[in-house]
């Protein structure tokens, strides 16, 4: 579908090319833009053949939404317009339709030394003002189309669907700041030259998920190559951001009451495993609430953050800097060490805030430091080596308009080298949750009592959500051995000792949540019925490496007509009796959960034999500990497997005992049974057992079910017993097999409709042994197709093998009357059919 843009009239715009055409497509909930410049009024006539193909992208199918350029600058940098939802194109929107604005721009700060000469490459600098008419970009695509911005996709039926792609949505680009079109480059009349570049190309992927669990964050992937012929050393990377977190609805915009902070590490859910490294910039408003609304119909109370999942070197240094240079006001300040012998204070231009030149970026990013938080403004904090604080930070310390830079390095890079950085963009919701804290509490000289106060879980859950689907715990993705960081656990049921993985391989994967492993099944097929069986020990004792607990919830059996997931049919279920718990919560007004989901025993040691859990309610809760709390079923806890009608336990009797095993050597506490009835025994059926999980809801991740195609196996409802001893019957049917009997129509053939009538025509020979030859003669004895039967003893195929009435020769065969032969282990026999077309 294409869609009308509106014009785009803003002066930076025209002051870079004048007038701009733009496609705009509208596809599984993502705008692409392709921009095609007309330039030949504007460029030098020697610069019209090198002018860049600007393009743009929008990521939109999570719930944060922003803006992707080729030009590596991250938000609406060109503001732009979306037709279809009557709004500027969105610049860190969280969540999707709210108009709820999380910062204006981000790009890469790229700097080293090059010949002695130190080089810093900006994708975007506040600095220089567009609306001067000079564009702070230093990094540019190359012409158009060639510069356009690729779309993939993992989702087989997207339009933008890519063998190679690993998220929903991925937008790959590449730039290089050794464009040639330097007329509209700017001279910086602090470096006093034209932008030297240091001769580099960055390829950028950004990847966004629609589930609950990553929808909140946006992966970014750069890799930075060194393509002039110069060694660029002490190379640092930095991540520039410029913004606050804001409703559109505000007045001024934008609001200067926000803060800027950095998280180190947090404890790790891991008792054991001790702090997490975290290393995340963010900006918070100041108090969580608009200027506009009041906190019941609108709340900024979210975090905007910045985080590395992977640096240049396995221990690259970072370093972040913030600074305050509001638009139009005579302030330009950032905390800052007092300096040293080694490294003396820099200043820039004679002030503390926005670095100007290259060599003050440069600077900001190599120079050891990690700012303290905007609340600590006006906190003296000389006795750690900062200088003392300013005048005015009191003001300030409630809230500003700050710009900030998290740096990474130092790398050389060789001619033709290039080093990764892996970020994530990730928005944390209820950072503030008590509406009172910050006016009641919030002290400029002592600002703990107030920020003790900020509840950072779910962002810190977004972000380990991020770093658990760029690289899997547990996983060895590139098979050399090594699966990642564990612990050891202990499981009560069958004594083994578990690994419990926190921390993947250090190989990319970009996978997301996965539910529990799919139970091995075994079938056994009778005269028109199935025995399903199946081992449960992997799937009920692994651990998720998401939760890092016992996750296993249920099973569910499906039959279907044809190999494909939405022919199947659900046949039953069984899941575990449990119960989440929820806690009245008085600075939230409203219940959250408490903890993980309780099984029945659990629930009874700890509320008492007598304990009801389905007496409570949301409208009845129980009062426990001075608290208000109620229980609610997971699932439907459909936990009986005693009724041999549904799924049940093929041995009872059996206890969680490891020697306690079947003749196979599986733990019989662990095997399972359901008979589906009534089937027909003359067509094919598709059967699979799925195991789900209760999910996390607390990491916003929904339960999980294994697919229908993760074990299905084709079975037909035909007795076997006995075939491999006896004496051969083999059948053919249908017999005669008629062209006219429309076997399709009635679901017999091509269900899928996936091939042409002709092609999809089948006849099956039954009753075979496991193991024998079937050829296949014509009325005068040529022979015309041989098929080979050689199926394991749990198969459900092994005494039905289907043809596809092609000949050896690939053709259709013709009408008539053909003979077959079996030839098994215990005889040969001979049979007849017909072909009537």
């Amino acid at each position: 579908m294409v869609l009308k843009v509106s014009s785009l009239k803003s002066a930076l715009l025209l002051a870079l090319i004048g007038f701009l055409s733009i496609g705009m497509v509208v596809a599984e909930e993502i705008v692409v833009h392709q921009a095609k410049t007309k330039y030949d009024d504007l460029a030098p006539k020697s610069q019209i053949s090198t002018f860049p193909g600007i393009d743009y992208a929008i990521h939109r199918n999570g719930l944060l939404w922003t803006t992707i350029h080729n030009t590596g600058v991250i938000g609406n940098v060109f503001r732009l317009r979306i037709d279809d939802i009557q709004k500027d194109a969105p610049a860190f929107y969280h969540p999707r339709y709210s108009r709820k604005q999380h910062g204006y721009f981000a790009s890469l700060w790229i700097g080293g030394v090059v010949d002695g000469d130190t080089l810093v490459s900006t994708g975007y600098d506040t600095e220089v003002r567009p609306w001067q008419g000079i564009l702070p970009i230093e990094t540019w695509p190359d012409q158009y189309p060639i510069g356009a911005i690729e779309v993939r996709s993992n989702l087989p039926n997207s339009e933008y669907y890519h063998e190679r792609a690993k998220a929903e949505i991925e937008f790959h680009t590449t730039y290089t700041d050794t464009f040639q079109g330097v007329w509209f480059i700017p001279d910086n009349e602090f470096d006093l030259r034209r932008h030297r570049p240091l001769g580099i190309q960055v390829k950028q992927t950004s990847y966004s998920w629609s589930a609950n669990y990553a929808a909140d964050f946006i992966i970014f992937d750069y890799s930075i190559t060194n393509i002039g012929d110069k060694h660029i050393k002490d190379a640092w990377v930095g991540m520039y951001y410029a913004g606050c977190v804001l409703h559109r609805s505000e007045v001024p915009s934008p609001p200067s009451d926000d803060i800027a902070g950095y998280i180190y590490s947090v404890p790790h859910e891991l008792e054991d495993v001790g702090d997490e490294l975290m290393r995340t910039m963010y900006t918070i408003d100041a108090d969580g609430n608009s200027f506009s609304l009041p906190w019941d119909l609108i709340r900024t109370a979210s975090a905007f953050s910045i985080t590395p999942l992977q640096t240049p070197d396995i221990d690259s240094r970072n370093n972040f800097n913030w600074w305050i240079h509001p638009w139009g006001a005579d302030i330009n300040w950032g905390p800052r060490r007092i300096g040293s012998l080694d490294r003396p204070l820099r200043l820039f231009q004679g002030e503390l805030g926005q670095p100007r030149s290259d060599k003050d970026k440069y600077y900001l990013m190599s120079t050891p430091e990690i700012d303290y938080s905007g609340y600590e403004m006006a906190v003296n904090h000389t006795r750690e080596g900062w200088l003392e604080p300013v005048e005015f930070a009191g003001n300030y310390a409630r809230g500003h308009f700050p710009e900030m830079v998290t740096s990474f390095g130092p790398f050389d890079l060789e001619p033709g080298a290039s080093r990764p950085l892996t970020l994530v963009m990730a928005v944390g919701d209820d950072i503030h949750y008590n509406r009172s804290a910050f006016y009641y509490t919030f002290d400029t000289a002592n600002p703990e009592i107030f920020t003790s106060q900020l509840d950072w879980s779910d962002l810190v859950t977004n972000i380990r959500w991020a770093k658990q689907v760029y690289d899997n715990p547990g996983v060895d993705t590139d098979i050399d051995g090594d699966s990642g960081r564990y612990v050891m656990r202990l499981n009560p049921l069958t004594g083994d000792s578990n690994r419990i993985y926190y921390e993947g391989d250090g190989v990319p994967d970009f996978r997301g949540a996965q539910p529990p492993p799919p139970p091995d099944i075994r079938l056994q097929p009778d005269d028109g019925r199935i025995i399903v069986r199946w081992d449960g020990t992997i799937t009920e004792t692994s651990y998720d490496p998401m939760s890092y607990a016992q996750d296993f919830e249920g099973y569910r059996v499906y039959v279907g007509r044809s190999p494909s997931a939405t022919d199947a049919v659900l046949y039953a279920s069984y899941d575990v009796e449990n119960f989440n718990l929820y806690r009245y919560d008085p600075p939230r007004e409203g219940y959250v959960l408490d903890g993980l989901p309780m099984r029945m025993p659990e629930i009874l040691e700890v509320f008492g034999d007598d304990f009801d859990p389905y007496a409570s309610s949301h409208a009845n809760p129980f009062k426990w500990h001075g608290s208000h709390y109620y229980f609610k079923p997971v699932d439907y806890n459909q936990s009986d497997l005693s009724d041999p009608g549904h799924i049940h336990k093929l041995y009872p009797d059996a206890l969680p005992d490891t020697t306690d095993v079947d003749e196979e050597g599986r733990m019989r506490y662990y095997q399972y049974e359901f008979v589906i009835e009534d089937l027909l025994p003359t067509v094919p059926y598709w059967v699979a057992v799925t195991a789900f999980d209760f999910g996390h809801p607390q990491k916003s991740l929904e339960p999980l079910e294994t697919t229908f195609e993760a074990n299905m196996s084709e079975v037909f409802a035909i007795g076997s017993e006995g075939l491999e001893s006896r004496e051969l019957d083999v059948y053919v049917y249908p017999n005669p097999y008629r062209v006219d009997a429309n076997y399709a129509d009635r679901g017999f053939e091509n269900r899928l409709d996936l091939t042409s009538p002709e092609r999809a025509r089948r006849i099956y020979f039954a009753n075979l042994p496991p193991k024998c030859t079937i050829s296949i003669y014509s009325l005068n004895g040529d022979l015309v197709r041989r098929l080979e039967h050689n199926e394991p003893h749990d198969s459900g195929t092994k005494s039905v093998k289907e043809w596809d009435l092609i000949s050896r020769n690939v053709q259709m065969i013709v009408s008539g009357l053909y003979y077959f032969v079996v030839e098994a282990p215990q005889g040969t026999q001979i049979g007849k059919f017909v072909v009537l077309k």
